[in-house]
């Protein structure tokens, strides 16, 4: 029988901050929960990944966002 599983990420341990992400699944336990809502990031993480192709005008390449050189910073 499966039940609802939410599984949510926090960064710390304090019990006031809110998740960085959160997600709610329908599993027979927590393994396969887990399971799921890792595919289900694995899936969001190309497609985010499809965003940061080198070459396109207005879109910053990885390693530009990686090495934090990206052409329109803001200035302070």
């Amino acid at each position: 029988m499966a039940t609802t599983w939410t599984i949510a990420v926090m960064i710390g341990a304090s019990p006031d901050g809110a998740p960085v992400h959160q997600v709610t699944v329908e599993a027979p336990d927590a393994p396969t929960a887990l399971r799921r809502v890792a595919a289900m990031i694995a899936v969001e993480d190309a497609a985010a990944s499809d965003l940061l192709l080198d070459g396109q005008e207005e879109v910053f390449s990885r390693a530009e966002v990686e090495t934090g050189l990206e052409e329109h910073q803001a200035r302070v």
